[in-house]
């Protein structure tokens, strides 16, 4: 790993780890506000093991699969089966929602779109909530607000 590389990742860390230490927003807002750890009781109950949803743009368009493979671990899995990995920063509360943040660790970079320095995030809402759509931000372009990729579909 190149030393630009890791500066970036270790950089990218720091400002996620102070995000985690942030009072917690607004109801409304739509930052993480505080995350916090996952607790035994939500893996168990609350988070997905799987979903999928229909991505219609570049690159590659057509149902992205999320599998959770571990408790602190996620894969999304394109139509082509190229995969990329993303690591679980914890729970938080998004426009009024409860669920995961997750931000993507590896993955082919020119391929997917998005690089690997941890400021693509996605939130996984916890099963049973009342919009169930994956979100997601990517901090390493600037964004701050949480846009939504599409509905959720065959949440196990």
């Amino acid at each position: 790993m190149t030393k630009n590389i890791k500066s970036t990742m270790v950089a990218a860390l720091m400002a996620l780890m102070l995000a985690a230490h942030a009072e917690p927003a607004s109801s409304d807002s739509n930052s993480a506000g505080q995350i916090t750890e996952l607790t035994k009781a939500q893996l168990a109950t609350k988070v997905p093991h799987f979903y999928c949803f229909d991505y219609p743009w570049e690159p590659q368009p057509g149902k992205r699969y999320w599998i959770r493979v571990s408790n602190s671990k996620w894969i999304e899995r394109y139509p082509d089966g190229l995969e990329s990995t993303f690591k679980v920063l914890g729970h938080a509360t998004i426009k009024d929602t409860e669920g995961t943040i997750v931000v993507k660790m590896s993955g082919d970079s020119e391929r997917t779109g998005t690089s690997n320095d941890g400021g693509l995030q996605a939130f996984i809402p916890d099963k049973g909530s009342k919009l169930m759509h994956h979100w997601y931000r990517n901090s390493s372009r600037g964004d701050e607000d949480w846009n939504d990729l599409g509905e959720m579909r065959s949440v196990e």
